[in-house]
């Protein structure tokens, strides 16, 4: 047998327990308002992306980009940080440094200046 499990709790653990629905009430009450402020902000985005065509709130699909666009991207600004290539292409940054991760040395190169396409030949430090 687990014990407690299987009894009443006694006067001091009905204590507690009568503290903390109380301390509940008081949060469920202070919270409400911001409830209708969350649905009223929702109604707002999901009205935005019919508009604009752009994901809206929580579980919108993140845009994706393929290397081949991030090589382009480079080409047309070469020197450019993974920062400025996200911004550049609209996706999180984290999806372009995971791009530029398995391309480096193959197909991109990093330099001191910021991401280049890589050229056979040419030196990795430059």
């Amino acid at each position: 047998m687990s014990g407690r499990g299987d009894r009443p709790p006694g006067r001091e653990a009905r204590g507690a327990i009568r503290a903390i629905d109380q301390e509940i009430g008081r949060l469920d009450k202070r919270i409400s308002g911001y409830e209708r402020l969350l649905a009223e902000r929702e109604r707002l985005l999901s009205a935005r992306a019919a508009l604009t065509g752009e994901p809206s709130g929580r579980g919108a699909r993140v845009k994706r980009v393929s290397q081949d666009e991030i090589a382009a991207f480079i080409e047309k600004h070469p020197g450019s940080l993974p920062a400025q290539i996200a911004a550049g292409l609209g996706v999180p940054v984290t999806n372009i440094s995971a791009h530029l991760y398995r391309a480096k040395g193959e197909r991109l190169e990093r330099r001191k200046d910021g991401w280049h396409v890589f050229s056979p030949g040419g030196s990795l430090a430059t």
